[in-house]
């Protein structure tokens, strides 16, 4: 019972590591850069500048990340598991109220260094979150439920929506911001 306690707070320690580290990577490289990163994460970056640029509307970074995280934490809750997921849904939520209240940082505008960096970070953040028994949450329960229950090799699903964004990105805000996600990517991906 004294080791499941133990183990269940290491757990939330890690994950508010991870929330925390992962938020102050975002409103320190990734929006200085104009990166997108991976997943729900990069798709709600994209939907938060789409929203600024079309409309002159800055929709706090919670609502869009929790709201498009509400059909994957679904799916893990259903066929996952609860406490994975349950230790997932506070990694989201920490993760998005911290992005929303940490105030903004210029460490370089290097965009090169803020790709490579970024990603660096970016990829710890993720591996932390990991190795407590919790994910970022979007496209990593939909990887985890296709290639469990369904036993499909989800990496080019999740690719091919990975570059989605970063092709709506390019013609958006412009393509260097979107090849420089790449490296952001790959740098994140050799971390982890």
């Amino acid at each position: 019972m004294q080791k499941s306690i133990k183990k269940q707070c290491i757990t939330i320690i890690a994950v508010i590591f991870s929330a925390f580290l992962m938020a102050l990577n975002t409103k320190t490289f990734v929006n200085t850069g104009g990166l997108y990163p991976g997943g729900v994460i990069g798709l709600t970056i994209l939907i938060q500048r789409a929203f600024e640029m079309l409309i002159h509307f800055k929709l706090p970074f919670s609502v869009g990340n929790i709201l498009l995280n509400a059909i994957p934490v679904y799916i893990g809750f259903r066929y996952i598991g609860k406490k994975f997921t349950m230790y997932s849904c506070l990694m989201i939520v920490l993760n998005s109220v911290f992005t929303d209240i940490i105030p903004a940082r210029i460490i370089t505008e290097d965009i090169l260094l803020i790709s490579v960096f970024g990603g660096i970070i970016n990829g710890l953040a993720i591996s932390v979150c990991l190795n407590a028994g919790a994910t970022s949450g979007g496209t990593d329960f939909i990887s985890i439920f296709l290639s469990e229950r369904r036993g499909v090799d989800s990496f080019n699903i999740i690719l091919g929506f990975y570059a989605v964004i970063l092709c709506v990105a390019g013609v958006m805000f412009g393509w260097d911001k979107a090849l420089y996600s790449i490296i952001f990517q790959y740098a994140s991906t050799m971390v982890l």
